[in-house]
């Protein structure tokens, strides 16, 4: 793995941040040198942008005569962090400067470098969903650094920069959800750069402003149900609709058994045990598999879809995958598509949605939630206990009005 920059790791005040004698920059590049030159740079690198623009735009040379055309007419607030940059750009050497490239062909400095070896290396995430989940977290926020850059704010890959980019996720409205599933992408980034530190060619420094990252605090959030789930009239009209035996099985495993999509992609033909009522499942990011109650109705849409496949009898096919090449992706566009064709697709409602149904008609059956839990293979018994809450906030109104005359 090749050295990264420091510049990705901490924009602190250097004698080495200034490089006299570099003949060109870009207007970003010397906003960047400003910013770590200065002790406090507060607003002084946007107020010198303009500036810089102005010169560049009318072809002028960065010096006290073009100061006095541009600055004629401002306060003295506005003019005295333009001295400053003059100050600096003596000591810089005067370089000639350029505009910067276009946005579409500006890179982040080892971004791509530092987010494929963690994803390659992570022992934590399993399944496409995941990898992905993390890939675009990590993009969004190299992006984010380097826009602050691009503007000459000081920003860097440490826990000042990590913090200010949660506030303004905050402000940007995103939920609370979704931004502390992007910082936990960043902090478990910066650990992992941290366990390779002399692979990357990190000094002391560099290494103790990415332990400050993992003091950086999410948004507080009060655990609700982010997905839907259907009733049982709506489970059973869903069941009905299918013709497809693949499409009806994989949806019986989903919306029957409560599997997610990533188990049924793994499961085998080999994994149903029709004799014992047995379905053994691989879980989310498990290599061990555990055995869940096979029911009737999923068997039978199993035993059809096996038949139709010729992989009857089951143990000489044991080994085979139970659906060839079946991805995420794809199990949630078959949801979809029945959804909508039963006029069933809601904002909150997807393929996921189909194994809270399981978890809240179990809940509406009557089933002890311990036994629900063992069922949905929930490692806190807290997940379950949200499938309660909900049925209690839907038996509110009816049950208080039916047990209780009006006062």
């Amino acid at each position: 793995m090749a050295t990264l920059p420091q510049s990705i790791y901490t924009s602190k005040r250097t004698d080495e941040g200034i490089q006299p004698g570099v003949s060109v920059l870009t207007l970003t590049q010397v906003l960047s040198y400003f910013t770590a030159w200065l002790p406090k740079p507060g607003n002084y690198p946007r107020i010198v942008r303009p500036y810089l623009t102005y010169c560049l735009a009318n072809n002028h040379s960065i010096d006290r005569f073009s100061l006095s055309l541009f600055a004629a007419g401002l306060p003295a607030n506005r003019i005295s962090p333009l001295r400053k940059f003059l100050l600096f750009y003596q000591i810089l050497g005067m370089p000639r400067l350029v505009v910067d490239l276009p946005h579409s062909a500006r890179t982040i400095p080892a971004a791509n470098e530092l987010i494929l070896g963690f994803l390659h290396e992570s022992t934590t995430l399993r399944g496409e969903e995941s990898k992905d989940t993390y890939t675009k977290s990590l993009n969004a926020f190299f992006r984010y650094l380097a826009d602050e850059q691009l503007q000459g704010n000081q920003a860097s890959f440490t826990g000042q920069t990590v913090g200010r980019y949660v506030e303004w996720l905050k402000k940007e409205g995103l939920s609370a959800f979704t931004v502390n599933i992007r910082l936990s992408a960043i902090k478990q980034l910066a650990a992992w750069v941290i366990k390779h530190r002399s692979k990357v060619g990190l000094v002391a420094d560099q290494v103790d402003a990415l332990r400050d990252i993992a003091a950086v605090r999410g948004l507080t959030t009060e655990r609700k149900f982010y997905k839907d789930s259907l009733t049982g009239t709506e489970r059973d009209e869903l069941l009905s609709v299918i013709e497809d035996s693949a499409d009806r099985a994989l949806v019986a495993l989903l919306v029957i058994e409560g599997l997610r999509t990533v188990e049924v992609t793994r499961l085998r033909v080999g994994d149903i045990v029709f004799e014992r009522k047995q379905l053994w499942v691989k879980g989310k990011g498990k290599d061990t598999r555990k055995d869940v109650h096979l029911f009737d109705r999923c068997a039978q849409a199993l035993k059809t879809y096996l038949q139709d496949e010729a992989y009857w009898a089951v143990q000489a096919q044991a080994g085979k995958p139970l659906f060839a090449d079946l991805k995420t992706y794809q199990i949630r566009y078959r949801v979809d598509k029945y959804l909508r064709q039963l006029a069933l697709k809601r904002p909150r409602l997807s393929a996921h949605s189909l194994r809270h149904t399981t978890g809240q008609l179990l809940i509406q059956e009557g089933v002890e939630a311990v036994h629900v839990q063992r069922h949905l293979r929930h490692e806190l018994f807290e997940t379950t206990q949200f499938y309660i809450k909900k049925q209690t906030e839907q038996d509110y109104y009816v049950k208080l009005a039916a047990s209780v005359s009006d006062l």
